[in-house]
């Protein structure tokens, strides 16, 4: 049975509304990730909290194969790309010390011709530069002896890729560049001023940067992939690239301290921090979804603000609601088919009210009726909602055909990955869209059409 049959099954379990009071809140989030953890494999550290306070720390599988070694809560992750709300944080901290403005150009700090040399902070922060270059790669490639000026006038001699502000694109240059900033205006190594502005002040006692000195870290588990053909180790070849977009390690309670710090004011002003969680607009007036380290996004009504992270054999999470006050860390040791983002968001519904029910209500085939269509996505793809035997189905063209079944009013699941849609309706109550996603992450909007129905055989191909 595959990882989400297991966790549908335990779903099933985790939202009846026959569940008595003494079914606690723990005991669910434990029955969900069990589902996600094999006891004999690399496994996670998960920490949930809310009000301030932790509700939930656990560990699964092992954190070390060969010997044997089970996780515990006290292993210290990498938390890969977690790592640019740090780096964003510093430089608002240097911003507000009067050290550096969000509007100074790159050309103040690096060696660089225009239009580059005008990129400022502010596009760094936002991935809003056109910074040609993705980091890693570019930074490995720089001869021996290599510094982090070196690096910076590495992508800073490349050409943009678009004009400055007139894109959104992630790219670990921006954080990269950042790094070199902080350095610079600092005069302290990124690994000494997080450490002594940020981590000191937040309690973080259990986390370091990766300086690329090969030094030991107690605690730190081996980072391995799940693939199809087994289980192999994966290993960070050059920690020193990591640096300023992706070389922090943490322990998920050092990740909860972190949270807690920036909500107190502790670290920079409460108005400052809510700058990092603003969305920000390109030069037409476009939003983004993206502030200062932090993408802005929803759930359910909610606003949530998040990010991933990933090096070679760790995976992270980290998911904030602010009305609610709840916070949640994923620390993982393996990169595989389990989905932290989609398991946090599950998890915050349902401590927020707003539970995912991945249990099937009772619907008429008559209300079945006014879903059945074609539906249409912005990128001009084709779906056929249909209904059959008192069941609705979903098929793209090309693609085979899956049974969708309700939850709620307007609200469907699949048995796959976590798949959702809500339908949406007009004015008139009339539905005339759908919106696609795993549990609301990045969900494709899908309009309604007058079109008729395609005639699709079982893999989808038109008959």
């Amino acid at each position: 049975m595959n990882n989400f049959f297991k966790a549908l099954t335990v779903l099933l379990v985790f939202y009846c509304p026959n569940l008595s009071a003494q079914d606690s809140t723990t005991s669910r989030i434990d029955r969900l990730l069990a589902s996600q953890f094999k006891p004999d494999e690399p496994g996670a550290t998960v920490l949930v909290a809310k009000g301030g306070q932790v509700i939930y720390q656990r560990s699964f599988g092992m954190s070390q194969l060969e010997l044997r070694v089970p996780s515990d809560t006290s292993m210290v992750y990498y938390i890969g790309s977690n790592t640019k709300q740090f780096t964003a944080i510093a430089i608002l901290q240097l911003m507000e010390k009067g050290l550096l403005s969000l509007e100074d150009t790159l050309g103040k700090y690096v060696s660089c011709k225009a239009p580059i040399s005008q990129i400022t902070i502010r596009q760094l922060l936002s991935h809003t530069s056109g910074l040609n270059g993705n980091g890693y790669a570019d930074s490995s490639n720089i001869p021996a002896g290599k510094t982090r000026q070196a690096d910076v006038e590495r992508f800073a001699a490349k050409n943009q890729e678009f004009a400055a502000g007139s894109q959104w694109k992630y790219n670990n240059a921006n954080f990269q560049t950042l790094g070199y900033i902080i350095e610079k205006v600092s005069g302290k190594t990124y690994q000494d001023y997080i450490t002594e502005n940020i981590f000191k002040p937040s309690g973080m006692n259990s986390s370091f940067v990766a300086t690329g000195d090969e030094s030991i870290i107690k605690g730190r588990p081996g980072g391995y992939g799940i693939l199809r053909r087994g289980i192999v180790n994966m290993y960070v070849r050059d920690i020193y690239d990591l640096f300023a977009s992706g070389g922090i390690l943490a322990t998920a309670l050092d990740m909860y301290r972190w949270n807690e710090a920036l909500k107190a004011g502790k670290l920079v002003s409460k108005k400052t921090w809510q700058l990092a969680l603003t969305p920000q607009t390109l030069n037409d007036g476009r939003f983004t979804f993206y502030g200062f380290g932090w993408y802005i996004d929803s759930l359910k009504g909610s606003v949530l603000y998040r990010h991933g992270g990933a090096v070679p054999g760790f995976i992270s999470e980290t998911m904030y609601l602010p009305a609610e006050d709840i916070y949640i860390v994923f620390l993982l040791n393996a990169e595989s088919a389990v989905m932290p983002q989609a398991l946090a968001r599950i998890i915050a519904a349902d401590l927020a009210g707003k539970p995912y029910k991945f249990e099937e209500s009772a619907i008429t085939q008559k209300e079945l009726s006014q879903y059945v269509g074609v539906y249409e996505s912005d990128k001009k793809e084709l779906v056929n909602i249909t209904e059959t035997g008192g069941k609705l189905y979903w098929q793209r063209l090309g693609g085979r055909k899956y049974e969708i079944r309700r939850s709620a009013p307007d609200q469907f699941y699949f048995e796959k990955d976590f798949l959702w849609i809500d339908f949406g309706r007009n004015s008139r109550k009339k539905v005339d869209r759908l919106s696609f996603g795993r549990v609301g992450i990045w969900p494709s909007p899908w309009a309604k059409t007058d079109k008729p129905l395609m005639q699709l055989s079982e893999t989808g191909q038109q008959l």
